[in-house]
């Protein structure tokens, strides 16, 4: 009932142009209750399966009502037309599923649904621009509040965030090194707040912008997570060669090598490091198939495997080419009849996983979307990146190409880039960059600036 009272609630406030009340409702959907707020009590008496879902209604809402005024904004920004192109694509899947393959409807929309969270520019484009500002800010405080409740698990061994998706389990690992115990639940919104606190918003006090970069970066460190440690650290630096002086250059890579050589003399950094290194030469240097691999050791392998045995089925069949095997969910008698021996037991369905994962990307679109469908969300990538290259000068444009650069990178180790927090996030830096790129003056921000003010938004509601 609480998840439907602040759908209708966030429906009425951005009706009567109460945005900030109403963004911070949806947002709360998106991401399971910031992951503070139980699914169990969002979702009670909800005839739906995720917060999500009730958030996908809001946009709908607002998408229908001011209809005509996004339609004129589609047609004067290139990249939101990219944005339906590509989920126009995903419809026709959709209808490709039900009509030729003949899939159960309710298994098509469970997939199809995730894909309408990209209408949520529609929503994003008609606030004006100080509001998203502080929307933005206000995710990045919830964010922060979140490390501390992260770190805090680690010595306590209790979870106190919740899965990023509900009805998720939280993934735990144990420490042998340290006797801690590792939590996979990171806060949704991690990667693009540090880079928010790194190089677009200051404190006015050192010492509090200090702690939080301190309790951010140890959030990064404390799951191990190797490649997206290595990839972080990859991003941040060529933001800083690109866009910073010469002598902020050398403090900045100054500052990343020491903090680079102080972790590798940690023995549990240094060890998960090192046995990424191993499990990368094995992986491409290995005499044997992936098939006849020991997946427990080397996860990269099994990463591959998992997307090779995909391309292989698709690559089987050449109608696959175009759609795939269509929206076909996890839980639907079809997904039992595929062939697939590389993915994880799932314990409910008592069988392997064949479609899900939240190890490698690639691996869900080649399967449901086909080449065809690949290659456009690909040029859509792209299309973002140039969007934020172009709009440089303004300092959220690098923000969002941060942040989009470094979850292509862990796209081949993560699923971030299909999920609909990242994807709403994104869409709300574009359209950020879009107002100010219609807003005279409004293209730098003073790093002594607590809170920036910018002009006015491109749309006047």
């Amino acid at each position: 009932m609480l998840g439907i009272l602040l759908t209708l609630l966030a429906l009425m406030l951005f009706i009567n142009k109460r945005y900030e009340y109403s963004l911070l409702a949806f947002l709360l959907l998106i991401t399971n209750g910031f992951q503070i707020l139980p699914s169990a009590v969002l979702l009670t008496g909800a005839p739906v399966e995720k917060p999500t879902d009730m958030a996908i209604f809001f946009v709908l809402g607002v998408f229908l009502h001011r209809f005509d005024t996004i339609r004129q904004i589609i047609r004067h920004e290139r990249i939101f037309r990219w944005l339906l192109a590509f989920l126009a694509f995903i419809a026709l899947d959709a209808i490709y599923s039900y009509q030729v393959l003949g899939y159960d409807l309710i298994g098509i929309l469970k997939v199809f649904r995730n894909y309408l969270c990209l209408l949520s520019f529609g929503v994003f484009v008609m606030v004006p621009t100080p509001v998203l500002l502080r929307v933005l800010h206000v995710l990045a405080v919830i964010t922060v509040i979140q490390c501390i409740l992260y770190l805090a698990q680690i010595p306590t061994g209790v979870a106190l965030l919740q899965a990023g998706s509900a009805g998720s389990e939280i993934t735990v690992h144990g420490s042998e090194e340290t006797g801690f115990i590792r939590f996979y639940n990171t806060p949704m919104f991690l990667t693009p707040t540090l880079f928010y606190y790194l190089f677009v918003f200051h404190c006015k006090s050192q010492v509090i912008h200090k702690l939080v970069l301190s309790l951010l970066i140890l959030t990064v460190v404390a799951p191990m997570h190797r490649n997206y440690m290595f990839c972080l650290a990859l991003v941040a630096s060529l933001h800083v060669l690109f866009h910073q002086s010469q002598k902020r250059r050398i403090l900045y890579i100054a500052g990343l090598l020491l903090i680079g050589f102080g972790l590798l003399t940690v023995d549990p950094v240094n060890n998960r490091l090192t046995q990424g290194l191993d499990d990368f030469k094995q992986t491409f240097t290995g005499k044997q198939s992936f098939a006849n691999k020991d997946y427990d050791n080397n996860t990269f392998a099994y990463r591959m495997a998992h997307l090779f045995e995909r391309i292989d089925y698709v690559v089987s069949q050449p109608d696959r080419y175009v759609f795939g095997i269509g929206l076909l969910s996890e839980d639907t008698r079809q997904a039992e009849k595929l062939p697939f021996s590389v993915g994880v037991f799932n314990e409910r369905l008592e069988r392997t996983t064949q479609i899900n994962t939240g190890d490698i990307a690639w691996s869900l679109l080649i399967l449901q979307l086909g080449f065809l469908g690949t290659g456009l969300f690909v040029l859509l990538m792209i299309h973002f990146i140039r969007f934020f290259y172009q709009h440089r000068s303004i300092p959220f444009s690098a923000l969002g190409l941060s942040t989009l650069s470094l979850t292509l990178l862990i796209s081949f180790t993560g699923t971030e880039i299909l999920m609909i927090p990242f994807r709403t996030y994104l869409l709300l830096l574009a359209a950020i960059v879009v107002k100010m790129a219609y807003s005279p003056g409004a293209v730098s921000v003073s790093p002594n600036q607590a809170q920036p003010i910018y002009n006015q938004p491109l749309v006047q509601v």
